[in-house]
């Protein structure tokens, strides 16, 4: 069953050939080309070790995971086998997840650029009796729950650009222990847990 999930990327990929995503020298670089008749490869550049590589379909099945083990990823897929509508490529390292949808039919596969997302991550800093949140670059924000280790709400506020790219929160009142923080946007989360002493 594994093969075959490999097989049905490599025709994601294949088909998908003449993407890249344009990049300096400290951006990440996508290439997809196709290697042979059969065969596509995967390439990326200026990557961070341990960065996710996954393919998923819609209905949430994880159909191909991988992870880069140096400053650059490839890897040769076999086409034989492609499942068809709408698959999602996903890189995500330490700071962003970059979604790149592809829609494949009988004799093609395209990517759909248009619907491409790239998720920032909030960065999460503790100091004192403070809690800063940092948004980056996420204009449409994030909704966040904060909540203890007995699972009760503590914060919950949606942030967005409107405030500068930062919020703070007064955590002095809390009682000590671990508490776990959730931002999501689009049905995607992303967490983070602190311990206050």
């Amino acid at each position: 069953m594994k093969n075959q999930f490999t097989k049905i990327v490599a025709g994601i990929v294949l088909l998908t050939s003449g993407f890249m995503a344009q990049a300096s020298k400290t951006e990440r670089e996508i290439y997809i080309k196709r290697e042979a008749s059969k065969s596509v490869v995967l390439q990326m550049k200026n990557v961070t070790e341990g960065t996710k590589v996954s393919i998923w379909n819609r209905s949430g099945d994880l159909l191909f995971s991988d992870r880069v083990t140096g400053e650059s990823y490839s890897k040769v897929f076999d086409l034989k086998h492609l499942q068809k509508g709408e698959l999602l490529l996903e890189v995500e390292n330490e700071s962003s997840l970059e979604v790149l949808p592809i829609e494949v039919t009988e004799e093609s596969a395209t990517l759909k650029r248009n619907e491409e997302k790239v998720y920032v991550k909030p960065v999460v800093r503790l100091t004192h009796n403070e809690l800063k949140v940092f948004l980056g670059e996420n204009k449409n924000g994030f909704e966040m729950k904060m909540t203890d280790q007995f699972n009760d709400l503590v914060y919950k506020h949606h942030l967005d650009g409107s405030e500068g790219g930062m919020k703070r929160y007064d955590v002095s009142k809390l009682s000590s222990g671990k508490y776990n923080i959730q931002f999501t946007a689009d049905g995607r989360s992303f967490y983070h847990t602190i311990i206050i002493k």
